[in-house]
Protein backbone atom coordinates (compact mmCIF):
# COMPACT_ATOMS: atom_id res chain seq x y z
CA UNK A 1 0.00 0.00 0.00
CA UNK A 2 1.42 3.24 -0.96
CA UNK A 3 1.95 5.72 1.95
CA UNK A 4 3.46 8.65 -0.10
CA UNK A 5 1.36 11.88 0.02
CA UNK A 6 0.02 13.21 -3.02
CA UNK A 7 -2.35 15.58 -4.17
CA UNK A 8 -6.01 15.27 -4.47
CA UNK A 9 -9.77 17.08 -4.66
CA UNK A 10 -12.69 16.55 -3.70
CA UNK A 11 -16.10 18.09 -5.28
CA UNK A 12 -19.28 17.58 -2.74
CA UNK A 13 -22.95 18.41 -3.58
CA UNK A 14 -25.00 19.51 -0.61
CA UNK A 15 -28.80 19.97 0.53
CA UNK A 16 -29.65 23.44 -1.01
CA UNK A 17 -31.86 24.25 1.84
CA UNK A 18 -29.24 24.34 4.15
CA UNK A 19 -28.55 28.18 5.59
CA UNK A 20 -25.46 29.92 5.40
CA UNK A 21 -24.48 29.09 9.21
CA UNK A 22 -25.03 25.33 8.67
CA UNK A 23 -23.33 25.26 5.55
CA UNK A 24 -19.92 26.85 6.71
CA UNK A 25 -20.19 24.33 9.92
CA UNK A 26 -20.60 21.61 7.35
CA UNK A 27 -17.66 22.65 5.23
CA UNK A 28 -15.84 22.86 8.67
CA UNK A 29 -16.69 19.46 9.67
CA UNK A 30 -14.61 18.50 6.61
CA UNK A 31 -11.62 20.56 6.67
CA UNK A 32 -11.36 19.90 10.57
CA UNK A 33 -11.30 16.20 9.13
CA UNK A 34 -9.03 16.69 6.97
CA UNK A 35 -6.54 18.60 9.20
CA UNK A 36 -6.78 16.28 12.18
CA UNK A 37 -5.67 13.59 10.12
CA UNK A 38 -2.43 15.21 9.23
CA UNK A 39 -3.65 17.28 5.83
CA UNK A 40 -3.40 20.67 4.56
CA UNK A 41 -6.84 21.59 3.01
CA UNK A 42 -7.87 24.29 0.61
CA UNK A 43 -11.54 24.95 0.27
CA UNK A 44 -13.60 26.88 -1.94
CA UNK A 45 -17.71 27.10 -2.23
CA UNK A 46 -18.60 27.60 -5.22
CA UNK A 47 -21.98 28.40 -3.94
CA UNK A 48 -25.61 27.39 -5.26
CA UNK A 49 -25.58 25.82 -9.05
CA UNK A 50 -28.82 24.42 -10.90
CA UNK A 51 -28.05 20.48 -11.57
CA UNK A 52 -28.12 18.87 -14.84
CA UNK A 53 -30.30 16.17 -13.63
CA UNK A 54 -32.78 15.82 -9.67
CA UNK A 55 -30.45 14.31 -7.71
CA UNK A 56 -32.29 12.44 -4.31
CA UNK A 57 -35.55 14.65 -5.06
CA UNK A 58 -33.29 18.49 -5.54
CA UNK A 59 -32.68 20.59 -8.69
CA UNK A 60 -30.38 22.76 -7.03
CA UNK A 61 -27.48 22.17 -5.02
CA UNK A 62 -24.37 23.74 -2.78
CA UNK A 63 -21.12 23.28 -4.80
CA UNK A 64 -17.64 22.64 -3.01
CA UNK A 65 -14.31 22.02 -3.77
CA UNK A 66 -11.66 21.14 -1.97
CA UNK A 67 -8.15 20.48 -2.49
CA UNK A 68 -6.19 18.13 0.16
CA UNK A 69 -2.75 16.10 0.39
CA UNK A 70 -3.55 12.51 1.24
CA UNK A 71 -2.80 8.98 0.51
CA UNK A 72 -5.27 6.00 0.75
CA UNK A 73 -6.27 5.48 3.91
CA UNK A 74 -7.27 9.09 4.16
CA UNK A 75 -8.98 9.09 0.94
CA UNK A 76 -10.97 6.09 2.82
CA UNK A 77 -12.02 7.47 6.12
CA UNK A 78 -13.32 10.70 4.18
CA UNK A 79 -15.16 8.61 1.62
CA UNK A 80 -16.60 6.53 5.06
CA UNK A 81 -17.59 9.88 6.53
CA UNK A 82 -19.23 11.73 3.51
CA UNK A 83 -20.95 8.13 2.70
CA UNK A 84 -22.80 8.53 6.39
CA UNK A 85 -23.75 11.99 5.37
CA UNK A 86 -27.45 12.19 4.15
CA UNK A 87 -27.01 15.83 3.39
CA UNK A 88 -24.32 15.04 0.55
CA UNK A 89 -26.27 14.48 -2.20
CA UNK A 90 -23.28 13.61 -4.26
CA UNK A 91 -19.39 13.37 -4.08
CA UNK A 92 -16.35 12.69 -6.33
CA UNK A 93 -12.69 12.36 -5.43
CA UNK A 94 -9.79 12.96 -8.00
CA UNK A 95 -6.22 12.64 -8.11
CA UNK A 96 -4.52 15.77 -9.30
CA UNK A 97 -2.04 14.54 -11.65
CA UNK A 98 1.69 15.65 -11.61
CA UNK A 99 2.16 18.58 -14.76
Amino acid sequence: MKTELELYEILYLINPNFTEQELEEKIEYYQNFLIASGSQVVVQNRGKRNLSYTIKGFDVANYIQMMYVGNEQLIKALNVQINRDETVLRHLTTKVSKF
